[in-house]
């Protein structure tokens, strides 16, 4: 509906670009009829129309920008039961010189992507824990983990933030390195994950294992193998999808 609003303007201003009549009857004393429809005009008036789109492109950029925040902020004070002390909190992070270098990074983050419930969600998220730690203090450590969550999408940050309904499965055969299975094991979870998740469109199963892949290649995650049963007895081997430290210092961001 915005978008659709302000094409509507856009259009209007586009209508609105043209030439005097001064300054055609100074054309036309120059040059011939068909130079000004071909050449001149038709140059002068793309001009105008250049310009009309940077600005009107500036402004939807301003627009979105501000409507972004106000959406952030909106999420933010929506999962707060104490209004009042959650806004004392965020003036403080606003007002103090790390506070509010860690806020502009937040927005830095918001601004770079199209507009994104999934991504305000994660970073309304992040904006609360930072505003109740002793930010000063804790300013590099907040800033590493904003990097992190800058790197990935904002579907794997949300499958991140799911590692409870994780599941485990049985493994018939794998390779593995000190507890880590290194054979390939992610078509097994994903096929798990989304019949957990009731999830059957194929298209869906492909985005969900690109973003798994984006887990484990920045290592935020890995798979683990235990066994199950008495010792010695007709033990069975069982595989999970386990946090790496980096994960876990992401998880405490976005949960």
């Amino acid at each position: 509906m915005y978008f659709y609003t302000q094409q509507k303007s856009l259009e209007q201003r586009l209508e609105k670009v043209s030439l005097s009549g001064e300054e055609e009857n100074s054309i036309v004393a120059e040059k011939t009829i068909k130079t000004i429809r071909d050449k001149v005009l038709g140059l002068f008036k793309i001009g105008d129309v250049i310009n009309t789109l940077i600005n009107w492109n500036d402004e939807i950029d301003k627009d979105i920008k501000e409507a972004k925040k106000e959406f952030l902020l909106t999420v933010y004070f929506n999962k707060q039961d104490h209004i009042e002390e959650r806004l004392n909190s965020l003036k403080k992070l606003l007002t103090s010189p790390t506070g509010n270098t860690l806020f502009n990074k937040i927005l830095r983050i918001l601004d770079n992507s199209t507009p994104d419930l999934e991504l305000t969600q994660h970073l309304a998220k992040a904006l609360e824990h930072i505003a109740e730690t002793n930010f000063s203090s804790l300013f590099e450590d907040h800033k590493y983990a904003l990097n992190q969550i800058e790197m990935l999408t904002p579907q794997a940050l949300t499958i991140l933030s799911d590692s409870r309904n994780w599941p485990t499965w049985r493994m018939q055969s794998f390779s593995s390195n000190g507890g880590r299975i290194t054979s390939e094991w992610l078509s097994d979870f994903v096929n798990l994950y989304s019949a957990k998740k009731n999830i059957t469109e194929n298209s869906m199963k492909v985005k969900i294992s690109h973003s798994m892949n984006d887990l484990i290649k920045n290592r935020y995650i890995e798979a683990l193998h235990f066994t199950s049963g008495p010792p010695g007895e007709n033990q069975v081997n069982f595989a999970k999808v386990e946090l790496t430290q980096i994960g876990q210092i992401v998880m405490k961001y976005i949960v």
